[in-house]
């Protein structure tokens, strides 16, 4: 039994150690039809139940329930509070086996690392354009988390909404009573 989980996880870093050497990995085939599932999760911390009862048990679902599912390990959105590089890269690919190894599937749906799509951050910068400070000085996100930053949090805490909705824009994704979009 051991030795089986060994030999799994080596196909699973080779298969993620695959994925971060560039746009060389092609998406999977997906159906037809014009249901769309974005949902993305942060690379932060060490993942643990509560990771998987909110989040990762209901991905692994979806892939049987919508024609294309998009999942996206979030590196951008974590940046929001200073990270050290180095473990933050761990992380992703941490992120990337608990992912594989809970059930989501290349086959079924897409899995990619945010920052390598320039597009959400393209996107992002579109939308940061067009909303009026004082709207997001008023979200619950940014009240909530600058009152625990020093100096009233960053402008990357300020605009972290905004960036959530490029990440969904970007996919045309729908609504749906089990999608979380994003963390």
């Amino acid at each position: 039994m051991a030795l089986f989980s060994v030999r799994k996880a080596r196909e699973c870093w080779r298969f993620i150690r695959a994925l971060h050497k560039g746009p060389t990995a092609t998406a999977a085939p997906q159906k037809e039809s014009g249901e769309r599932v974005f949902s993305g999760i942060q690379p932060t911390g060490i993942p643990h139940l509560g990771n998987y009862l909110g989040a990762i048990e209901s991905w692994v679902k979806l892939q049987e329930e919508y024609d294309t599912v998009i999942y996206s390990i979030v590196d951008l959105h974590s940046i929001t509070v200073p990270q050290d590089p180095g473990i933050l890269q761990q992380s992703i690919l941490d992120m990337t086996a608990v992912l594989l190894a809970c059930g989501i599937d290349p086959e079924r749906s897409i899995l990619f690392q945010q920052s390598q799509v320039s597009e959400h951050t393209q996107l992002s910068w579109i939308l940061t354009c067009m909303v009026r400070l004082p709207r997001l000085q008023h979200l619950h996100q940014w009240k909530a988390k600058a009152a625990r930053q020093k100096h009233d949090g960053t402008v990357g805490l300020l605009t972290y909404p905004v960036l959530q909705a490029a990440d969904i824009l970007c996919y045309k994704s729908g609504t749906s009573e089990d999608q979380k979009a994003c963390c």
